[in-house]
């Protein structure tokens, strides 16, 4: 098999400049031997997942954004939406670090550096292909929620988006995307400071109905705003 750190180091002499032949030579005789044999079974990756169940019987999986607690779920949409600013294939494995947990953990904690070592090392030396698997299932599950089940609640549709922008200062815009995840948790703590650290722990399947349920609340009240405005013009 090919393991997702071959993959990642593969990657890294790509985006360099050098070539799949470079990455090869690299290699000792034995890896060459295994990562030529394995090679037109595993690329293009996107094609050629691997859907058993050995991961997920090794691991707790998350597949579906329910299951996550909100603070990994915020963890997550900050890779995802490109805030770390990383490389595509590191984006792959951290995000692979917040789906693929130990399978002991009750609940989301990422705190034990020890553990959280020893995971990260389960999923370099995983076939690439079951990898890729899990995270494919989990971005097609993120995306239908998001962008369908819960369409404008996170992120605004290009309408919504547009009607902001044209009442926003480019300060204003900055500031509301620099604190975005922050106030959310902010809201949903009441305000109070003390109860952020609880806040990042609710599970998602409750945050999701209170965020759609708070988004359409304030639309309601921001186009009879609007109105009143509106009328008092006349």
């Amino acid at each position: 098999m090919i393991t997702f750190r071959h993959h990642i180091k593969l990657m890294d002499f790509l985006s360099s400049g050098k070539t799949t032949e470079d990455f090869i030579a690299s290699l000792n005789d034995i890896e060459k031997i295994n990562f030529i044999a394995f090679f037109e079974e595993v690329y293009p990756i996107q094609e050629n997942t691997l859907s058993d169940e050995k991961i997920k019987e090794e691991k707790k999986v998350y597949s579906d954004v329910n299951d996550l607690v909100l603070g990994q779920f915020i963890m997550l949409e900050q890779i995802i939406t490109g805030k770390t600013k990383l490389p595509d294939h590191l984006i792959d494995l951290e995000i692979a670090k917040l789906i693929i947990r130990p399978k002991e953990d009750a609940v989301f904690d990422n705190e034990d550096t020890s553990k959280e070592y020893d995971n990260q090392e389960y999923i370099l030396n995983s076939d690439v292909r079951r990898v890729y698997y899990v995270l494919n299932t989990y971005i097609d599950n993120r995306n239908k929620i998001l962008f369908e089940d819960f369409a404008g609640v996170f992120y605004e549709s290009n309408d919504d988006e547009e009607e902001d922008e044209d009442g926003d200062s480019g300060s204003d815009i900055l500031f509301n995307q620099q604190w975005y995840w922050y106030s959310i948790v902010r809201m949903l703590s009441g305000e109070d400071i003390h109860k952020y650290e609880q806040t990042y722990m609710l599970p998602m399947r409750i945050v999701l109905p209170e965020m759609s349920y708070l988004a359409q609340k304030s639309k309601i009240e921001s186009a009879s705003q609007r109105q009143q405005a509106a009328m008092r013009k006349l």
